[in-house]
C-alpha cells in the first residue's frame, strides 16, 4: 500500500488539538487501500502545555504518531521544516493544530493525484475550506467565493491554496524543500507556485474540512464583504512589493529547473510570465504588455480590476 504523510505545526494549540488529531485519526484511506497514513508534528516552541496532549497521543498511537520539539519560527519556517524532516512517503498533506478533517479528506486527495498522471512532476490537490466559528458551527459567508482557476500567473499574485486542506506527491516536496526559499509569503503559496509552474494542481470546489475561525488563527477567512473589502485593501497596501519579491526569489531558486525543462512549451512560457513580471515592476511599458497577457489575474472580478490598476503603478 502506498504512504502518505501528514505535517502538522503546532503552537500554543491545546485548546483544539486533540478534536483535530482524533478526526486525523478516523481519516477512511487505510480502510479504502489508498495509503497508510502517519502523522508527523512539530511543535513551534509552545508555552501553553501543549507537548503534554503531543505526548499523550504518541504514546497512545507509537505507530502513527511522532513529534519534535522546535524552536519558535512562525508557521512559514515550521511547516518548511516538517518537509524538509517528513519520512520518506509517496504523499504528503498538511494539517493545522485547530480545524476538523471529514473521514474522507486524504481519500479525496489521493484519487484525485491518482488521477492527475505521472509522479515525474509536482502534483498538488486542494479543497475549498468551509468556514466555522470556534466551536464549528458553519459561518454565513457573504462574500463572493467564485469558482476556483488555478494558474501560474494567478499564483504569481494570490495565493487560492489553503494549506490545511493539500495534498500533494513526494516530486512537490522535494522541489519546495531542496532549496528553501529566503522569502516567500507563504508557505503553501509557494507549493501552488511550483505546482502551477513545473506540474499539475486540481482545486475541489467540495470541501472536506471545517476551517475553524477564532482569535488565535495565524490566518483566517473573512465572511462579510466590508470586512473583506478593508483587510484586501489593507493587505494591497502592506504587502505591495511582496508579489515581485516572491518572484524574485523563485527566479533565484528555479532558474536551473527552467534550463533543464525549457523543451516544454508550458514551462518555457511560465518563465518567460515570470520575467515579465520581475523586470516589469521597473517599467510601465513591460508593466501594460503583462496586463495584456491576460496571463496575471485575482480570482474576484473585483480583486481583478484592482490589482490592474496596482500593476501599472507598479505596487505588486
Amino acid at each position: 500500500m502506498k504512504k502518505l504523510q501528514i505535517l502538522m505545526s503546532s503552537y500554543n494549540g491545546k485548546k483544539y488539538l486533540k478534536e483535530q488529531i482524533d478526526a486525523i485519526m478516523m481519516q477512511d484511506c487505510e480502510e479504502k487501500g489508498l495509503a497508510e497514513f502517519t502523522l508527523l508534528v512539530r511543535d513551534d516552541g509552545s508555552l501553553d502545555g501543549t507537548q503534554s496532549i503531543l505526548k499523550e497521543y504518541s504514546s497512545k498511537y507509537p505507530e502513527k504518531i511522532k513529534w519534535y520539539q522546535g524552536s519558535n519560527k512562525g508557521a512559514i519556517q515550521s511547516f518548511f521544516d516538517l518537509m524538509a524532516n517528513a519520512d520518506d512517503a509517496d504523499y504528503y498533506a498538511l494539517a493545522d493544530q485547530d480545524d476538523y478533517w471529514f473521514p474522507q479528506k486524504i481519500s479525496a486527495g489521493i484519487k484525485m493525484l491518482k488521477k492527475m498522471g505521472t509522479n515525474n512532476v509536482p502534483l498538488l490537490y486542494c479543497c475549498r475550506p468551509t468556514l466555522t466559528d470556534k466551536n464549528l458551527k458553519l459561518l454565513p459567508v457573504n462574500v463572493d467565493n467564485p469558482k476556483m482557476r488555478p494558474s501560474f500567473g494567478n499564483a504569481l499574485i494570490e495565493n487560492i491554496v489553503t494549506g490545511c486542506t493539500t495534498v500533494f506527491n513526494n516530486k512537490l516536496r522535494q522541489m519546495a524543500v531542496n532549496k528553501l526559499p529566503k522569502f516567500t509569503t507563504m508557505h503553501d503559496r509557494w507549493l501552488y507556485l511550483i505546482a502551477t509552474c513545473f506540474g499539475k494542481i486540481y482545486y475541489d470546489e467540495k470541501s472536506y474540512i471545517l476551517y475553524r475561525q477564532h482569535e488565535g488563527n495565524a490566518v483566517g477567512k473573512n465572511t462579510e464583504k466590508l470586512a473583506e473589502l478593508k483587510y484586501r485593501i489593507k493587505k494591497f497596501t502592506k504587502d505591495s512589493s511582496s508579489s515581485s519579491r516572491q518572484a524574485v526569489e523563485f527566479m533565484r531558486i528555479f532558474h536551473s529547473e527552467f534550463k533543464k525543462n525549457n523543451r516544454y512549451k508550458k514551462i518555457k512560457n511560465n518563465e518567460k510570465l515570470l520575467r515579465l513580471f520581475i523586470h516589469g515592476k521597473k517599467n510601465i511599458n513591460i508593466r501594460i504588455k503583462l496586463i495584456k497577457t491576460g496571463r496575471i489575474y485575482r480570482q474576484r472580478y473585483l480583486d481583478n480590476q484592482i490589482f490592474k490598476i496596482l500593476v501599472l503603478f507598479g505596487l505588486y
